[in-house]
C-alpha cells in the first residue's frame, strides 16, 4: 500500500462525514445518543469543516508529486487523527456517548493514526 491509496481511503470516509456534520448536526449528534443544542450545533458544523479541509488536503497529496508535500500532509493528519482518538476515548469511556463511538470515532481514528504513522515514522520512501 502506499500513502495515496490511504489518503483516497480517507476521503471516502471525510466527506461523507464531514458534510454530515456542516448539514445535519442535529442528526450527527444524535447518533451518539446526545441531544442538540445551539452550542453543540455550532461545534459540530465546525468540525464538520474542518473535515473537509483536512479531505482537501488528502486530495492534494493522493496527487502530489512532492514527497515533501505528501510526508507533512500525513504528519497533519496524524497529528489531527491521534487528538481524534485521544478525545474519543475520553468521551467513550466517561459514557457521555453510546455505543456507536466505539467503530465511528476510536477505531476510525486509530486506523488512520496508525496508517499515518506508518508512512511517516516508518516508512517514508513509500510516501
Amino acid at each position: 500500500m502506499r500513502l495515496k491509496h490511504l489518503f483516497t481511503f480517507n476521503i471516502f470516509i471525510a466527506i461523507p462525514l464531514g458534510l454530515s456534520c456542516v448539514l445535519f448536526p442535529g442528526w450527527v449528534l444524535q447518533l451518539y445518543g446526545l441531544v442538540p443544542d445551539d452550542a453543540s450545533i455550532w461545534v459540530t458544523r465546525l468540525v464538520g469543516g474542518s473535515i473537509l479541509g483536512f479531505a482537501s488536503l488528502m486530495w492534494f497529496g493522493r496527487t502530489s508529486e512532492s514527497i515533501q508535500a505528501r510526508k507533512s500532509i500525513a504528519l497533519a493528519l496524524f497529528i489531527q487523527d491521534i487528538i481524534g482518538l485521544a478525545a474519543s476515548i475520553e468521551i467513550q469511556l466517561g459514557g457521555k456517548i453510546n455505543f456507536l463511538g466505539w467503530p465511528l470515532n476510536i477505531l476510525t481514528y486509530g486506523f488512520f493514526a496508525l496508517g499515518y504513522a506508518y508512512f511517516y515514522f516508518l516508512k517514508p520512501s513509500n510516501c
